[in-house]
């Protein structure tokens, strides 16, 4: 399983942030988290791939929520000076990004976009992870 989030990790940092400020949120029903081998094993992978990224890892992991289980990991490193800056640009934007997609007190929400979600990961993941396993069809 670590051998397939790495990739996803890499690929979850910011461009031009030379592997900093990566973060990466799976949402699983919980029956397929319990078929990977429950929330804490797929947390445990991501905290091994972060490491192996040699991110500051923090970790979270919780079942049975309205959606589902929800496994992930944030890259928690202070980058360096080239980098911050980048870090620091993408980090704001996904808050205002998640702000106008719950609304401010007394607007309306925005309409969906097109901007990739937290199913994006999920799907990347679990197709990969069945590649793996040598498994053709979930």
């Amino acid at each position: 399983m670590t051998r397939v989030l790495v990739p996803l990790l890499r690929a979850s940092c910011p461009p031009g942030a030379g592997g900093y400020g990566g973060s990466i949120e799976l949402r699983l029903p919980d029956s397929e988290a319990e078929r990977l081998g429950g929330v804490a094993l797929v947390r445990a992978a991501l905290r091994a791939a972060a490491r192996e990224l040699g991110w500051k890892a923090e970790t979270f992991g919780w079942t049975g929520t309205i959606h589902g289980t929800m496994v992930g990991v944030t890259d928690r490193r202070t980058p360096p000076a080239p980098f911050d800056s980048v870090v620091d640009a993408d980090r704001q934007r996904r808050m205002r990004d998640a702000v106008d997609r719950v609304g401010r007190p007394g607007t309306p929400s925005l309409p969906p976009t097109d901007e990739p979600s937290a199913r994006l990961p999920t799907e990347e993941f679990l197709t990969a992870y069945a590649a793996a396993q040598g498994v053709v069809d979930r």
